[in-house]
């Protein structure tokens, strides 16, 4: 799906997303309406201001989903073939994952309902990224510390039960009481 996407926007990753140009309304609008052509399988363009169920988008999906299957053959794919139903839903999640970026990305009103500047928005979506590997790396610590807990009392129980020592039970609890936190 990402060769896909890169191959049909141009982009190397999702983060390119975040200066992408929507089509107007009034293209939209038209293509609703029956008046207008749909659409640009050459320009290809997604409608993030609507949900992924919307006329246009499931436009751009059928769009994809032909460019899938061509890239299929012109690559020799050796993978098993999936149904048109799994790439059509890989389709969606991928542009809800997109569109929760670009939403992200959108500038926000401050205090004094001024919308942010772009630099402010790079500000804020590094801090949040910073942010977020932050707390992974808290997440990554504790449950190394579990871990290191886990084996230590684990540990001393099989040398107190190989020992026959009557300390086994009390290593035997804390071991349970070491897993179940």
């Amino acid at each position: 799906i990402r060769d896909l996407f890169g191959h049909a926007f141009s982009v190397t990753g999702d983060a390119d997303f975040l200066a992408y140009e929507l089509p107007s309304r009034e293209v939209i609008t038209s293509f609703t309406e029956g008046d207008g052509p749909g659409p640009d399988p050459v320009n290809l363009l997604w409608d993030f201001s609507s949900p992924v169920s919307s006329v246009w988008n499931k436009a751009v999906i059928d769009i994809l989903l032909n460019k899938l299957h061509e890239l299929r053959m012109e690559g020799n794919w050796t993978t098993a073939p999936r149904s048109d139903k799994y790439w059509r839903d890989a389709i969606k999640q991928k542009f809800n994952r997109i569109k929760v970026m670009w939403n992200k990305g959108k500038p926000r009103r401050l205090d004094d309902n001024i919308l942010e500047t772009p630099e402010e928005v790079v500000v804020r979506l590094m801090q949040n990224k910073v942010d977020n590997l932050k707390s992974a790396r808290k997440d990554m610590r504790r449950v190394a510390k579990f871990r290191r807990r886990s084996i230590t009392t684990k540990t001393f129980l099989r040398a107190e039960m190989a020992r026959g020592t009557k300390d086994k039970e009390v290593w035997q609890w804390l071991s349970d009481v070491v897993d179940h936190l």
